[in-house]
Protein backbone atom coordinates (compact mmCIF):
# COMPACT_ATOMS: atom_id res chain seq x y z
CA UNK A 1 0.00 0.00 0.00
CA UNK A 2 2.94 2.05 0.76
CA UNK A 3 4.10 1.55 -2.22
CA UNK A 4 1.52 2.34 -4.53
CA UNK A 5 0.82 6.07 -2.72
CA UNK A 6 4.74 6.43 -3.26
CA UNK A 7 4.36 5.73 -6.77
CA UNK A 8 0.91 8.28 -7.03
CA UNK A 9 2.70 11.15 -5.10
CA UNK A 10 5.58 10.67 -7.58
CA UNK A 11 3.43 10.74 -10.20
CA UNK A 12 1.22 13.41 -9.36
CA UNK A 13 4.60 15.40 -8.32
CA UNK A 14 6.24 14.91 -11.98
CA UNK A 15 2.83 16.44 -13.06
CA UNK A 16 3.01 19.20 -11.01
CA UNK A 17 6.60 20.26 -12.06
CA UNK A 18 5.87 19.41 -15.78
CA UNK A 19 2.92 22.15 -15.43
CA UNK A 20 5.33 24.35 -13.97
CA UNK A 21 7.52 24.11 -16.20
CA UNK A 22 5.22 24.62 -19.13
CA UNK A 23 3.60 27.96 -17.82
CA UNK A 24 7.74 28.92 -17.56
CA UNK A 25 8.10 28.32 -20.93
CA UNK A 26 4.61 30.08 -21.87
CA UNK A 27 5.32 33.05 -20.02
CA UNK A 28 8.80 33.23 -21.53
CA UNK A 29 7.69 33.03 -25.03
CA UNK A 30 4.62 35.54 -24.02
CA UNK A 31 7.50 38.33 -22.86
CA UNK A 32 9.76 37.93 -25.83
CA UNK A 33 6.33 38.37 -28.31
CA UNK A 34 5.63 41.66 -26.32
CA UNK A 35 9.33 42.95 -27.13
CA UNK A 36 8.78 42.09 -30.90
CA UNK A 37 5.45 43.11 -30.97
CA UNK A 38 4.27 45.57 -28.13
CA UNK A 39 0.55 46.14 -29.42
CA UNK A 40 -0.26 42.58 -30.08
CA UNK A 41 -3.33 40.59 -28.40
CA UNK A 42 -2.27 38.26 -25.98
CA UNK A 43 -1.03 35.03 -28.30
CA UNK A 44 -2.64 31.68 -27.51
CA UNK A 45 0.39 29.32 -26.94
CA UNK A 46 0.08 25.26 -26.96
CA UNK A 47 2.97 22.70 -27.41
CA UNK A 48 2.88 21.47 -30.38
CA UNK A 49 3.82 17.40 -31.68
CA UNK A 50 7.67 18.29 -31.37
CA UNK A 51 8.71 18.35 -28.21
CA UNK A 52 10.51 21.59 -27.00
CA UNK A 53 8.77 23.61 -29.53
CA UNK A 54 5.55 25.86 -29.12
CA UNK A 55 2.49 26.67 -31.18
CA UNK A 56 2.04 30.14 -31.07
CA UNK A 57 -0.97 31.81 -32.50
CA UNK A 58 -1.85 35.52 -32.68
CA UNK A 59 -4.85 35.91 -34.16
CA UNK A 60 -4.99 34.01 -37.50
CA UNK A 61 -0.79 33.85 -37.83
CA UNK A 62 0.61 30.34 -36.76
CA UNK A 63 4.59 30.49 -35.58
CA UNK A 64 6.75 27.82 -33.48
CA UNK A 65 8.69 29.20 -30.74
CA UNK A 66 11.11 27.29 -28.62
CA UNK A 67 10.57 27.11 -24.84
CA UNK A 68 13.11 29.41 -24.15
CA UNK A 69 11.56 31.66 -26.35
CA UNK A 70 14.78 32.45 -27.88
CA UNK A 71 14.09 31.09 -31.82
CA UNK A 72 11.03 31.10 -34.35
CA UNK A 73 10.79 29.30 -37.40
CA UNK A 74 7.41 30.74 -39.56
CA UNK A 75 6.89 27.60 -41.76
CA UNK A 76 4.59 24.62 -42.27
CA UNK A 77 4.89 21.70 -39.76
CA UNK A 78 3.71 18.14 -41.63
CA UNK A 79 3.17 15.26 -40.53
CA UNK A 80 5.17 12.46 -42.61
CA UNK A 81 2.87 9.48 -41.90
CA UNK A 82 -0.17 11.08 -42.53
CA UNK A 83 0.64 13.57 -44.94
CA UNK A 84 -1.28 16.45 -42.79
CA UNK A 85 -0.40 19.72 -43.08
CA UNK A 86 -0.68 20.76 -39.16
CA UNK A 87 0.27 24.24 -39.49
CA UNK A 88 -2.44 24.86 -42.21
CA UNK A 89 -5.03 23.24 -39.93
CA UNK A 90 -4.16 25.16 -37.12
CA UNK A 91 -3.87 28.42 -38.98
CA UNK A 92 -7.70 27.37 -40.37
CA UNK A 93 -8.82 27.35 -36.95
CA UNK A 94 -7.69 30.40 -35.77
CA UNK A 95 -9.14 32.13 -38.65
CA UNK A 96 -12.16 30.21 -37.85
CA UNK A 97 -12.09 31.57 -34.23
CA UNK A 98 -11.32 35.24 -35.19
CA UNK A 99 -13.96 35.53 -37.76
CA UNK A 100 -16.33 34.14 -35.09
CA UNK A 101 -15.73 37.40 -33.55
CA UNK A 102 -16.56 40.15 -36.52
CA UNK A 103 -19.98 40.82 -36.36
CA UNK A 104 -22.33 39.50 -38.78
CA UNK A 105 -24.72 42.95 -38.65
CA UNK A 106 -21.68 44.61 -40.07
CA UNK A 107 -21.31 42.24 -42.87
CA UNK A 108 -23.72 41.73 -46.20
CA UNK A 109 -25.23 38.89 -46.17
CA UNK A 110 -27.40 36.85 -49.04
CA UNK A 111 -29.25 34.01 -46.95
CA UNK A 112 -29.05 30.73 -48.27
CA UNK A 113 -32.29 29.04 -49.88
CA UNK A 114 -33.98 26.49 -47.51
CA UNK A 115 -31.65 24.71 -45.36
CA UNK A 116 -28.27 26.18 -44.63
CA UNK A 117 -25.63 23.60 -45.71
CA UNK A 118 -22.21 26.33 -45.34
CA UNK A 119 -21.44 30.07 -44.75
CA UNK A 120 -18.55 31.85 -46.91
CA UNK A 121 -17.23 35.21 -45.64
CA UNK A 122 -15.56 37.19 -49.05
CA UNK A 123 -13.50 40.01 -48.71
CA UNK A 124 -14.91 42.14 -51.80
CA UNK A 125 -14.12 44.82 -53.71
CA UNK A 126 -16.98 46.69 -55.98
CA UNK A 127 -14.04 47.62 -58.71
CA UNK A 128 -12.47 44.24 -58.57
CA UNK A 129 -13.22 42.21 -61.91
CA UNK A 130 -13.50 38.86 -60.61
CA UNK A 131 -15.50 39.86 -57.95
CA UNK A 132 -18.01 40.56 -60.01
CA UNK A 133 -17.90 37.24 -61.49
CA UNK A 134 -18.31 35.95 -58.21
CA UNK A 135 -21.25 37.81 -57.37
CA UNK A 136 -22.97 36.83 -59.80
CA UNK A 137 -22.42 33.24 -58.65
CA UNK A 138 -24.47 34.05 -55.67
CA UNK A 139 -27.98 32.82 -56.68
CA UNK A 140 -26.05 29.47 -57.50
CA UNK A 141 -24.75 29.16 -54.30
CA UNK A 142 -27.49 30.25 -52.34
CA UNK A 143 -29.77 27.82 -53.84
CA UNK A 144 -27.00 24.95 -53.06
CA UNK A 145 -28.09 26.04 -49.61
CA UNK A 146 -24.44 28.31 -49.27
CA UNK A 147 -24.92 31.76 -47.73
CA UNK A 148 -22.80 34.17 -48.67
CA UNK A 149 -21.45 36.90 -46.77
CA UNK A 150 -19.57 40.45 -47.56
CA UNK A 151 -16.58 42.46 -45.73
CA UNK A 152 -15.37 45.36 -47.75
CA UNK A 153 -12.19 45.49 -48.97
CA UNK A 154 -11.07 48.45 -51.13
CA UNK A 155 -7.73 47.65 -52.27
CA UNK A 156 -7.42 51.08 -53.49
CA UNK A 157 -7.42 52.35 -49.93
CA UNK A 158 -9.06 55.04 -47.62
CA UNK A 159 -11.11 57.59 -49.11
CA UNK A 160 -10.42 56.10 -52.86
CA UNK A 161 -13.30 56.12 -55.14
CA UNK A 162 -13.49 52.14 -54.73
CA UNK A 163 -13.85 53.30 -50.70
CA UNK A 164 -16.99 55.66 -51.22
CA UNK A 165 -18.47 53.39 -53.62
CA UNK A 166 -18.10 50.78 -50.31
CA UNK A 167 -19.39 53.32 -47.94
CA UNK A 168 -22.54 54.18 -50.26
CA UNK A 169 -23.70 50.81 -50.60
CA UNK A 170 -23.20 50.04 -46.66
CA UNK A 171 -24.76 53.19 -46.08
CA UNK A 172 -27.80 52.22 -48.58
CA UNK A 173 -31.34 51.39 -47.52
CA UNK A 174 -30.69 48.56 -48.45
CA UNK A 175 -27.45 47.28 -48.76
CA UNK A 176 -27.93 44.35 -50.87
CA UNK A 177 -29.39 45.32 -53.34
CA UNK A 178 -27.28 48.36 -53.60
CA UNK A 179 -24.45 45.84 -53.64
CA UNK A 180 -26.17 43.98 -56.83
CA UNK A 181 -26.53 47.25 -58.53
CA UNK A 182 -22.65 48.82 -58.01
CA UNK A 183 -21.71 44.58 -59.06
CA UNK A 184 -23.44 45.39 -62.33
CA UNK A 185 -21.94 48.23 -63.16
CA UNK A 186 -24.36 50.90 -61.77
CA UNK A 187 -24.18 54.29 -60.26
CA UNK A 188 -25.13 54.11 -56.40
CA UNK A 189 -26.21 57.20 -54.98
CA UNK A 190 -23.71 58.68 -52.84
CA UNK A 191 -24.43 58.91 -48.61
CA UNK A 192 -22.59 58.61 -45.70
CA UNK A 193 -23.06 57.42 -42.32
CA UNK A 194 -21.69 55.44 -39.58
CA UNK A 195 -20.30 51.84 -41.43
CA UNK A 196 -17.50 49.65 -40.75
CA UNK A 197 -15.74 49.69 -44.09
CA UNK A 198 -12.74 51.03 -42.36
CA UNK A 199 -12.81 48.76 -40.22
CA UNK A 200 -13.72 45.76 -42.60
CA UNK A 201 -10.41 46.99 -43.96
CA UNK A 202 -8.09 46.61 -41.12
CA UNK A 203 -9.43 43.25 -40.40
CA UNK A 204 -8.30 42.75 -44.25
CA UNK A 205 -4.70 43.44 -42.55
CA UNK A 206 -5.44 41.12 -39.71
CA UNK A 207 -6.48 38.17 -41.89
CA UNK A 208 -3.48 38.67 -44.35
CA UNK A 209 -5.69 39.43 -47.29
CA UNK A 210 -3.59 40.33 -50.63
CA UNK A 211 -6.67 40.12 -53.17
CA UNK A 212 -9.70 40.27 -54.00
CA UNK A 213 -12.38 38.26 -53.61
CA UNK A 214 -10.65 36.22 -50.76
CA UNK A 215 -13.01 33.31 -49.85
CA UNK A 216 -13.08 32.34 -45.95
CA UNK A 217 -14.69 28.81 -45.82
CA UNK A 218 -16.95 27.86 -42.96
CA UNK A 219 -13.70 25.59 -41.81
CA UNK A 220 -11.44 27.97 -41.73
CA UNK A 221 -9.81 28.11 -44.78
CA UNK A 222 -9.57 29.88 -47.74
CA UNK A 223 -9.44 30.77 -51.26
CA UNK A 224 -7.47 33.57 -52.55
CA UNK A 225 -9.33 34.30 -55.26
CA UNK A 226 -12.24 33.47 -57.85
CA UNK A 227 -13.60 29.65 -58.28
CA UNK A 228 -17.05 29.24 -59.78
CA UNK A 229 -19.86 28.47 -57.89
CA UNK A 230 -19.97 24.55 -58.95
CA UNK A 231 -15.84 24.26 -57.78
CA UNK A 232 -16.78 25.94 -54.26
CA UNK A 233 -19.46 23.67 -53.82
CA UNK A 234 -17.41 20.69 -53.98
CA UNK A 235 -14.78 22.32 -51.71
CA UNK A 236 -17.51 22.40 -49.21
CA UNK A 237 -18.78 19.46 -49.31
CA UNK A 238 -15.32 17.80 -48.72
Amino acid sequence: MISYMKKGILSLSLVTLSSMAIADDKQAIQAQLKKIIPDAPEAVIEQSVVPGLYQVMVGPMVVYMTADGKYAFNGSLINLETRENLTDMAKANARKAALAKVPVETMIEYKAKGTEKHTVTVFSDIDCPYCHKLHKEIPALNEAGVTVRYLSYPRAGMRSPSYFKAVSVWCSDDPAKAMDEAMSGKAVPKKQCDNPVAEHMQQAQFFGVNGTPNIILDNGHVIPGYVPAKELIQMLSR
